[in-house]
């Protein structure tokens, strides 16, 4: 059966803690199943919260900015890929549009591997960020396609560290296998948790709101000077990642893959050598 998580929903549900006070929370979910399988289980998921709350139980809290398991991101969905297996046409991925707008990436096949190579000052962390030494996580790689040849990776620059995406073989993001191997890269580690909860590979499209801001040519005069703006929002002036070259034995990728890989590298400007954002 296919495991894929196509539908989406969010429920709100209260409950009274016996004196007086109604206690509401919300409760998000995806299903393979349908529609109302995935109302069901948000349903239930936002009654628990409420009777929680009601009891006085704490909430989980969350892995740094990533979700727990008990989490589900439910995202507008802006693109989906579909591919023609047989006679059966499935959905492959999605973009969505994520809290802060940027356009994500969700697919349920073609692999993602984030990794940290500096700190990034605008995210907000529980806990100590697992940065890695560019040099050594490219060793990694290597490592990995010297004893595994079958496999091909194209290897991006972000503006923290390095995006890694499988163009040889399928993978599915919550077996144990495939987050052995994303820890074996290092990848961060909320990212491969998020992997399992949510059943995809995320990866951003476009830039972060906030790295976007230009400097502007400083005006002559006083006045132009004291009344013109410090900077502009130009995210059309950055990329989301840069593509510096690609390991492995096979370089062309899947059919299901090479679609996909041309549209992550259109809208993240992956050629364009433009900054990262």
């Amino acid at each position: 059966m296919d495991s894929t998580p196509r539908f989406t929903a969010s429920r709100i549900a209260g409950a009274s803690d016996g004196k007086g006070k109604t206690f509401f929370r919300s409760g998000s979910a995806t299903s393979a199943v349908s529609q109302q399988d995935a109302e069901v289980q948000a349903r239930a998921l936002a009654q628990q919260r409420a009777q929680n709350a009601a009891a006085g139980i704490p909430p989980q809290t969350a892995l740094g900015t990533y979700p727990y398991p008990e989490r589900v991101l439910v995202e507008p969905v802006l693109e989906r890929a579909n591919w023609q297996d047989g006679a059966e046409e499935i959905e492959i991925a999605r973009i969505t549009r994520n809290s802060y707008g940027a356009s994500v990436l969700n697919a349920y096949r073609m692999l993602f591997v984030d990794v940290d190579t500096r700190a990034d000052p605008s995210r907000k962390t529980a806990g100590p960020e697992a940065i890695v030494e560019e040099k050594t996580a490219l060793s990694l790689l290597e490592q990995l396609v010297a004893e595994r040849p079958e496999l091909s990776f194209r290897i991006y620059a972000t503006h923290s560290g390095l995006r890694y995406l499988c163009t040889s073989h399928p993978f599915d993001p919550a077996a144990p296998d495939t987050l052995d191997l994303m820890r074996r890269l290092r990848a961060d580690p909320r990212y491969v948790t998020l992997c399992r909860v949510q059943k995809c590979f995320r990866a951003r499209l476009t830039p972060k709101p906030w790295r976007c801001h230009v400097e502007l040519p400083r005006p002559r005069g006083f006045f132009s000077r004291l009344f013109a703006p410090k900077a502009a929002f130009r995210p059309e002036a950055f990329a989301t990642c840069q593509f510096r070259g690609a390991v492995g034995g096979n370089n062309q990728p899947l059919p299901e893959i090479a679609d996909l890989l041309a549209r992550h590298d259109e809208l993240t400007e992956a050629l364009s050598g433009k900054p990262l954002a």
